[in-house]
């Protein structure tokens, strides 16, 4: 098959939220700062930035190494795990819990994105705490399932009332990547390839990433 052919009727979404310094961040977190070190409008020949933030700010991708302290760092992920088949599953409740996934089509190998209101807080600058989440119960389910990666539309996956973080320790402990801070607004549920490059950084927790889909 001619690639040209193959890309001409691909529907792409940018699922990824823009860095900028109006974004929240997670509680106690730096917010993401940028600033110029060189600028044109100054008598510079060039626009040079510098950039501010920590590996958890925005669309990211969680590493095992996030919460196991022997697990693989962000360079160590298999593409298998970030790019390829996936479901993108709308949810309409408070949680993603056993009872909201429980009867969905889910399976050795795929790539589950939850599709939730959390997708609208991108448009507030504040942290929310009135966020949906997925319940360690969820996160056992998936894991049985043997799901390549899990991913949400927020900063973070899970409630904040359990300071352990038994979703991530669930998940990531099973080698299940993580992908956090994605925004579907306008995306339909339903089948796509995922394409999902989190920065090289070597030995990291974690690492900002670009995220879109094709339509299959």
């Amino acid at each position: 098959m001619d690639l040209k052919d193959f890309f001409k009727n691909k529907k792409i979404y940018d699922i990824s939220v823009s860095l900028s310094e109006k974004m929240p961040v997670f509680p106690g977190q730096p917010k993401f700062k940028r600033e110029f070190i060189s600028e044109i409008a100054k008598g510079k020949n060039s626009n040079v930035s510098k950039i501010t933030m920590t590996s958890h700010t925005g669309t990211h991708v969680d590493s095992p190494y996030h919460f196991i302290q022997d697990g693989n760092t962000i360079e160590q992920i298999k593409f298998s795990s970030i790019i390829g088949f996936t479901k993108v599953f709308e949810i309409n409740s408070s949680k993603v819990g056993i009872e909201e996934i429980r009867n969905l089509k889910i399976e050795k190998g795929d790539i589950i994105l939850f599709k939730t209101r959390n997708s609208k807080l991108w448009e507030m600058e504040d942290f929310s705490y009135d966020y949906v989440y997925i319940t360690p119960e969820a996160a056992t389910y998936l894991a049985q399932r043997e799901v390549y990666a899990v991913g949400i539309d927020y900063i973070i996956p899970e409630a904040l009332d359990d300071p352990k973080r038994p979703v991530h320790h669930i998940l990531l402990g099973q080698n299940i990547i993580l992908i956090e801070g994605l925004n579907f607004t306008n995306v339909p549920p339903g089948e796509y390839i995922l394409v999902c490059l989190p920065l090289k950084i070597f030995g990291n927790d974690a690492a900002p990433a670009r995220a879109i889909l094709l339509n299959v």
